[in-house]
């Protein structure tokens, strides 16, 4: 309770979902309360803290919406429950959770984009075009309908018992942080299968974040083929740009503990 109480106390200070009446303090600064309170940089195959508290921080103008930085808190506050719920470790954890930052800005800009609000408007329109089209193609399988800010196919079945969530809503941004989340793991577990089975051994843990969105966007068969090419791909550029604007952090309990009494 005492962690959580003050991780709310540093969203109030970074300006975060919680603090909209006044400017927002300095990057410098918020940094400055972050090390005070033993935080410490995070660096995907650098660290190795399983349990650490994480913490996300970022200057960029449409991330200091109060859904944005909802759907961080989510990812902050879910951190042990969810690595427990799909058995995962902490440091894929975070990788992942910055990943769905850089996703969330691909597929609906922060919840801002033309495109997704008018996917989002009318679902069973966007469906029904999508039976029409394959139905042109002579094509008896129809794609499952993308859904919320971040556009993903299904919702994981613990995501589903545990949370409640539907794909009705996952436009709430606590329900799109975990639903990501846990298609994220999954797609994860099937990368590391798929390295083996189809011997994929150009991919490994240091570019993991370069060709796991092909499982996302459903392109496995070109990950199976060796066709994927994400140094080229728009996807992948422009999630990472959108992951490069922001700073990971990590604590152990310890610290927080240590720290706050």
């Amino acid at each position: 309770m005492l962690i959580r109480l003050f991780l709310a106390l540093v969203f109030v200070l970074a300006g975060g979902a919680h603090a909209f009446a006044g400017p927002a303090m300095p990057l410098e600064e918020r940094r400055a309360v972050l090390i005070q309170n033993g935080y410490e940089r995070w660096e995907w195959m650098r660290s190795d803290c399983e349990d650490c508290e994480i913490y996300f921080l970022t200057a960029a103008p449409e991330m200091q919406t109060e859904k944005v930085q909802a759907f961080f808190y989510a990812l902050v506050d879910k951190k042990a429950e969810l690595q427990r719920l799909f058995n995962v470790g902490g440091q894929e954890y975070t990788l992942l959770a910055t990943m769905s930052i850089g996703i969330l800005g691909r597929e609906s800009k922060f919840w801002t984009s033309p495109r997704y609000v008018l996917k989002e408007s009318a679902p069973g329109l966007v469906h029904l075009v999508k039976v029409v089209r394959a139905y042109l193609k002579g094509d008896t399988n129809v794609a499952p309908l993308s859904r919320g800010p971040t556009q993903i196919k299904y919702i994981p079945a613990p995501i589903v018992e545990v949370y409640g969530v539907t794909p009705d809503t996952l436009h709430v941004p606590e329900n799109a942080a975990v639903a990501t989340m846990g298609f994220l793991i999954e797609a994860l577990g099937e990368l590391k299968r798929r390295i083996v089975i189809n011997n994929l051994s150009y991919i490994n843990e240091s570019n993991y974040v370069d060709y796991l969105p092909y499982l996302y966007f459903g392109s496995k068969r070109k990950l199976i083929n060796g066709q994927a090419t994400p140094e080229t791909n728009l996807y992948v550029r422009e999630m990472k740009h959108y992951m490069s604007q922001v700073e990971v952090y990590e604590r152990r309990p310890e610290e927080g503990v240590s720290r706050l009494h």
